[in-house]
């Protein structure tokens, strides 16, 4: 039999090949939403990414941009299929060294059913992991969270592999390569120092006998050790360089290499290994240095622009996103945050609810237990995993202390302190605008150690309390093989199998797509301001790395709330992109925030030149739309667009004040609106529009500024709207029911049907009419409007069909109703099961919700159910007895349904004009009317 350093290389890498073959099987084909594109566009670009940045990472990216096939995006994903992969193998690494250690014998000289178990425990632990749900999320997307996990198990495995030499000549090695890994992980993510105090632990226990005076000493040891590390390196440097100049530094290591000498000289053993240990995570620090000098070239993407010691300093920091306190936990004065810290007794109520359970103990339970379902704040869902994983993890705990209490102790700590004590640091408020799972993985990983130790406590439970049944070593062996494959088999293979298809991301193109989408409803040099990560990094990928519209101008109007961000916009020219015109001063923008506003007239008077424009479908080449007289833009056309920029808030005595944002959106539009076409996205909401909504224009999924005024914003142009919808927009693998779309991708990819139903109501509305289009040639072209209408719905029905399912009842009888004006009676009977669905959904939730069934039964009226629809209408009618309106739609259904008599004889008992009772009215005001749908009910 080989010996166990080949074995359990074999296994290693065999459990390293299955990992990284499922992750590459199920990641994502490009970027995803959230941070990805940014970071994707920074690595190919070299740029500087948000504070405190990632050089390692990025750096990293760069080299695997240059691999010479693929998308870009999904080379740079790659490095994490990888890194995972080999997190993966060195967690069944580590789980074998804990069983090693309170085994206590050499692992050649363990018995057959010793080592399938070991072996076994190894596997099955590391695969727990490996397979468990935010570690595979972020295992298969362009994220830093799975290289920083890397480092995190890689100095777990180090320190434990110096407790196995520590005896020996030379082992101080080991210690030196965990500093290094340190200094490098700073330049990835600050949780992999989270796992330092687990490392001292080890070492303490190695070197030192347990009493109660050692160990505080190991506390105050470890802790300002920690504290050189953090916040002396990473904070204490940059501080140093911005008071007293670069120099510092220099002369801070050329102390640090003497140090290193003289102790090394006078056979300083241990003050040898500190000086070395402090120099190497310097070195592994200075990988910042890729930050400020990137920064100093002006690359196109330069958050923060840390180009200045001082600046380099308030980067490192995160002075961008402001401090919060670690004692009082509800500290943010945030309005929404005020209003749900009132659901709190206390603090400590706060903290152990939500801090600890929501925002921790669901994630642990996520991973262990299994997750109810992929929409935010969704709780634990037992039936999954049948919480096996989470048993034997609970049962290893408890064994790995009977055994060995003080290793116990260890992973104990690492689990603690990578999972609670995060919160305990950064004091989250509440709502998160998504879930942080994935910050906890570190924790996530302690538990499948205790997985893989929970795996050969049993087997050694079975052991000790079979051995009179178990008759020589064959038995035993057979019975351990059985526990072997029930681990794989009822933890992995369940785990496996539970969430591949939630995590494959593979054939999902919707953050590439929708970025596409947006930046082409832009006309030549717009002007497109964005809301928050997901219509902006995206936008951000396809500039830099596709060269998809580089002319736009991306404003994101978070950072619009920074001196640096708005300085680039104004001096700056990124890949050839015009600046933007704003009247801010350079002394202004040094105290850039809150600034005292009252409410003020703007008025731009409207050239000539801009108002022919908006009678183009694109002025550049001057392609005329076709305008009758009463068209919107003829109509409706304006020679000053004129509204009132209201203060952003008020305080009590009255004073208004203005975001900084807000004075930007304001320069920007008053500056350039003559020359330059501005937008904003449809993900912008109306109180960061500045009250200029009257004079928008929807051009697909951004907003112009037009001088047109209508009563409400965003009226639409339906040759330009039918354009971009049919011709110029992708919607790849949107329709393919084998591609799986999380939650937020379902909720991006749905502004594409809800604009699509938009301008089929527009042409629903006149069903007999006929209206100029354009081909995908570019083509002019008469098609009747029940044509377009219909084309429109059945696109819009077509993208996400599986995301049917859980859409709001009212958005499913909208469509309904669209179908119902254009004749889609087969398309009608195809949509009624998913309406039954959603309504039956909304009862649960509110059993006396009157407007879903009444929406229910017009559903039945216009695909001519008639029988359905006078079952509910009667249930509705007895529950409002004294509500004639509703009486007369029961009357109405009779009568559709050729039961005159009935009709006549609800009719006979109603007064001449009826009305809806004010009961009835509240409930039924959202019936019928979604996304603009009108029915019978709404015209009375």
């Amino acid at each position: 039999m080989p010996t166990h350093n080949r074995l359990n290389a074999y296994l290693a890498f065999a459990v390293f090949i299955v990992s990284e073959i499922v992750y590459v099987l199920t990641m994502a084909p490009t970027f995803s939403f959230w941070d990805c594109g940014e970071f994707v566009a920074v690595a190919y670009t070299l740029g500087v990414p948000h504070p405190p940045g990632t050089p390692i990472f990025t750096t990293l990216g760069r080299l695997f941009t240059m691999i010479p096939f693929g998308d870009i995006g999904a080379r740079v994903n790659f490095i994490s299929t990888l890194f995972s992969a080999l997190t993966v193998m060195i967690t069944y690494l580590v789980i074998i060294r804990f069983i090693r250690i309170y085994r206590q014998t050499s692992p050649d000289k363990w018995s057959l059913p010793e080592k399938i178990s070991a072996y076994s425990a190894g596997v099955i632990g590391a695969f727990a992991l490996a397979f468990s749900d935010s570690f595979w999320f972020n295992a298969v997307e362009a994220e830093v969270y799975a290289m920083s996990m890397f480092f995190n198990s890689v100095v777990v495995w180090l320190i434990l592999k110096w407790h196995e030499v520590a005896d020996e000549e030379g082992n101080e090695k080991w210690l030196l390569l965990i500093a290094y890994a340190f200094g490098l992980a700073l330049g990835v993510h600050l949780q992999a120092l989270l796992a330092f105090f687990a490392i001292a632990m080890v070492y303490y226990y190695k070197r030192y006998e347990v009493t109660l005076e050692s160990f505080a000493m190991l506390v105050v040891i470890s802790s300002a050790m920690f504290l050189v590390i953090y916040p002396g390196v990473v904070k204490g440097l940059p501080a140093m360089m911005r008071d007293y100049g670069l120099w510092t530094i220099f002369a801070l290591v050329a102390g640090l290499i003497y140090a290193v000498y003289h102790t090394h000289q006078r056979k300083l053993r241990l003050w040898n290994l500190a000086a070395v240990s402090l120099l190497l995570i310097i070195i592994g620090y200075s990988s910042f240095t890729i930050i400020y000098l990137r920064s100093k070239t002006n690359p196109p993407i330069n958050e923060n622009a840390p180009n200045t010691m001082e600046k380099l300093y308030s980067y490192l920091n995160r002075e961008q996103y402001g401090d919060y306190p670690i004692f009082k936990r509800r500290w943010s004065q945030d309005p929404q945050h005020q209003e749900n810290y009132k659901k709190y007794s206390s603090d400590l109520d706060f903290f152990l609810k939500y801090q600890v359970t929501h925002l921790y103990l669901r994630y642990f339970g996520w991973q262990f237990i299994g997750r109810y379902g992929d929409v935010q704040d969704d709780g634990i869902d037992f039936s999954k995993f049948w919480g096996i994983p989470f048993g034997i993890g609970l049962f290893g705990m408890l064994y790995h202390f009977r055994r060995q209490w003080n290793m116990a102790l260890v992973v104990l700590a690492l689990l603690l302190l990578t999972g609670v004590f995060i919160n305990i640091y950064a004091n989250p408020p509440e709502p998160q605008p998504r879930e942080r799972d994935y910050v906890y993985v570190g924790s996530f990983f302690a538990f499948a150690i205790w997985i893989g130790i929970g795996i050969d406590g049993l087997f050694e439970t079975i052991r000790e309390n079979l051995r009179e049944n178990l008759k020589g070593e064959t038995q035993l062996t057979t019975a351990t093989v059985g526990l072997c494959l029930f681990g794989l088999i009822f933890v992995n293979g369940r785990m496996l199998q539970v969430n591949y298809h939630s995590h494959d991301r593979s054939g999902n193109y919707a953050p590439w797509d929708y970025a596409y989408n947006l930046l082409n409803s832009c006309a030549k040099d717009g002007i497109l301001f964005t809301n928050g990560d997901n219509d902006t990094f995206p936008l951000w990928y396809l500039q830099e790395v596709a060269g998809v519209r580089q002319d736009v101008r991306v404003v994101n109007l978070s950072l619009a709330n920074t001196d640096w961000y708005v300085r680039q916009l104004i001096y700056e020219s990124p890949r050839g992109a015009k600046p933007i015109k704003m009247n801010i001063s350079e002394r202004e923008l040094k105290n850039f925030g809150y600034e005292p506003w009252s409410a003020k007239v703007v008025e731009l008077p409207v050239p000539p030149s801009l108002k022919e424009a908006v009678r183009f479908y694109d002025a550049g080449n001057r392609t005329p739309l076709n305008l009758d007289s009463n068209a919107t833009a003829i109509r409706n056309a304006v020679d000053t667009i004129r509204w009132t920029f209201e203060p952003y808030i008020r305080l009590q005595g009255g004073q208004g004040y203005i975001r900084a944002q807000d004075r930007v959106v304001y320069e920007t539009i008053v500056n350039n609106y003559k020359d330059r076409p501005i937008y904003f996205a449809v993900t912008v909401s109306d109180n960061n529009r500045i009250g200029i909504d009257s004079y928008l224009r929807m051009d697909g999924f951004a907003y112009r500024v037009v001088p047109v005024k209508t009563d409400s914003y965003g009226y639409i142009e339906p040759e330009i709207m039918w354009d971009k919808l049919m011709n110029v927009y992708r919607y790849r693998n949107l329709d393919d029911t084998t591609v799986y779309y999380d939650e937020n991708s379902r909720r991006m990819v749905g502004n594409y049907r809800t604009v699509m139903l938009q301008l089929a109501q527009r042409y629903a509305e006149k069903p007999n009419g006929v209206s100029t289009i354009r081909d995908a040639d570019g083509n002019l072209k008469s098609v009747s409007n029940k044509e377009l209408a219909t084309r429109l719905l059945d696109k819009s029905v077509a993208i996400l069909p599986n995301a049917l399912q859980e859409m709001d009842y009212r958005l499913v009888q909208a469509i309904v109703q669209l179908y119902s004006k254009v004749d889609g009676k087969a398309q009608i009977a195809r949509l009624l099961p998913i309406l039954e669905d959603a309504v039956e959904r909304r009862l649960r939730l509110n059993p006396i919700d009157l407007s879903p069934r009444y929406a229910l039964a017009s559903a039945y009226r216009v695909a001519g159910d008639y029988d359905k629809a006078i079952v509910i209408l009667q249930s509705l009618s007895q529950q409002y007895p004294q509500d004639a309106f509703l009486k007369q739609e029961l009357a109405d259904a009779y009568r559709s349904a050729g039961k005159g008599d009935k009709a006549d004889e609800i009719m006979r008992s109603l007064a001449p004009e009826p009305s809806p009772s004010d009961s009835a009215k509240q409930n039924l005001q959202s019936a019928g009317e979604a996304n603009g749908s009108t029915s019978k009910r709404d015209k009375k």
